[in-house]
């Protein structure tokens, strides 16, 4: 059983964060929807849920809570959510947001594994609003879904 820290579960997750901007910005590139553009385009820019979290906390905060242990390393994250699966240029608004809302369960799966566990209460705040954040990205991209906008 290998002891990990905070930082090693947010580095997994910021790397997850950013090739899912890759992979959006691939989509807005290789896309002939205007729609579509838009709408990757969109969510390649607002992948910051992370960093606005860190961001919001002081720098000697930022490096307790980094060298918190957590006893249970989480499950890899699932990057077959989105890498390897190739969209059509013709791929449809709802398409792509099927696929984002299944890369921010990931992310909730994630962050649940480390709030499951025997965490300090900073930890557990951190963690917690990283979930909330996610689950908020997924109401709004329900939304946009069902209002078929793009």
């Amino acid at each position: 059983m290998a002891i990990i820290t905070v930082a090693d579960v947010l580095k997994m997750a910021e790397d997850f964060e950013t090739k899912l901007v890759d992979y959006y910005t691939k989509i807005a590139e290789q896309t002939t929807s205007d729609g579509v553009k838009l709408l990757a385009d969109y969510m390649g820019r607002h992948r910051r849920h992370l960093s606005e979290a860190l961001e919001r906390l002081g720098s000697a905060e930022r490096e307790e809570l980094n060298s918190f242990p957590i006893r249970y390393e989480p499950l890899a994250l699932d990057y077959t959510s989105f890498e390897g699966r190739e969209l059509p240029p013709d791929a449809t608004a709802a398409e792509v947001l099927d696929i984002a809302i299944e890369i921010d369960g990931c992310l909730i799966d994630l962050y649940r594994q480390v709030l499951a566990q025997d965490v300090d209460q900073e930890v557990k705040d951190l963690f917690e609003s990283l979930v909330q954040a996610e689950e908020g990205d997924t109401i709004e991209l329900k939304k946009i879904k069902a209002m078929d906008y793009f």
